[in-house]
């Protein structure tokens, strides 16, 4: 393919663990996309089910026409694998996916189109909606009708920073950011498994934020190993939540955002103490 040289490359990161089911359907969503200029690095991180016969085939069948680089290795976990995938990426911008999920509405180059336009800016964070395994639709929105926010509450640095601190509600390959950005915050923090939380509060505290309005740009997929359905996770995750909130009210300058953050803690401590007590 003949590419204009100012067609940034997309790096497409791809975490894959036991979904050999759902990830046929995540990487034709990547070409059903008609950005032109596009990579896709995917990890099999150690996946318990040995198939991953979907994924060969579709190499086999596309990979004269995108790059694609596929790796097996022992597991490592989530966060590792996608800062292992971070690092292994040649293009301008990363967009990541869950090996579940899949991206809808050909957003690509509007995203682009308006993260590149805020030069001051490097990642910009979309919606999503949910869908269960069999691609029944579950919600149209996973922030402006599961979770019911409102759209104008994320449409102002302020009101963004806001919402990702105080109802922090993001699922789903929902972001795009320059590679750029990694170099000013660092990769995810490996130690936790609620890393986008406090990936994203490190962005925000340094105004590096947008939101997408359009449309949503992914379909994330809600089923039985979510981390919402696992007690033993739910209480890693609110530990997690707990510790990240304790850690970021340094993080601000704003005495609101201040306020926020400690007031997080509290809650995700109460929380985390009636779930031990559960179980």
């Amino acid at each position: 393919m003949n590419l204009d040289k100012k067609v940034p490359l997309v790096s497409i990161i791809v975490p894959f663990y036991n979904h050999n089911k759902f990830i046929k359907q995540t990487l034709d969503s990547f070409l059903e996309d008609t950005y032109p200029n596009k990579e896709i690095i995917i990890i099999n991180d150690g996946s318990t089910e040995l198939q991953d016969d979907n994924i060969i085939n579709w190499i086999d069948l596309h990979s004269k026409h995108i790059k694609i680089n596929y790796i097996k290795r022992k597991n490592e976990g989530v966060t590792k694998t996608i800062n292992q995938l971070i690092s292994m990426s040649n293009g301008e911008y990363i967009l990541p996916c869950s090996s579940d999920d899949y991206f809808i509405n050909n957003t690509i180059q509007s995203r682009i189109d308006l993260l590149s336009g805020n030069k001051n800016k490097e990642i910009i964070i979309g919606d999503c909606i949910i869908v269960d395994n069999d691609n029944k639709l579950l919600f149209k929105s996973n922030l402006f009708e599961c979770r019911n926010h409102k759209l104008e509450e994320y449409m102002t640095d302020f009101g963004l920073a806001t919402m990702i601190i105080k109802k922090w509600s993001m699922a789903g390959p929902s972001w795009l950011a320059k590679k750029s950005l990694f170099d000013k915050i660092g990769l995810f923090d490996e130690n936790l498994i609620v890393e986008d939380w406090d990936f994203m509060l490190r962005v925000v505290s340094q105004n590096l934020a947008i939101f997408y309005p359009d449309k949503p740009v992914s379909a994330y997929r809600l089923h039985g190993n979510n981390t919402i359905n696992n007690p033993e996770k739910q209480i890693r995750m609110w530990e997690d939540l707990y510790r990240t909130a304790k850690k970021h009210i340094k993080s601000f300058n704003n005495l609101y955002f201040k306020y926020l953050m400690w007031n997080n803690s509290k809650k995700n401590l109460k929380k985390l103490n009636e779930l031990r007590k559960m179980n």
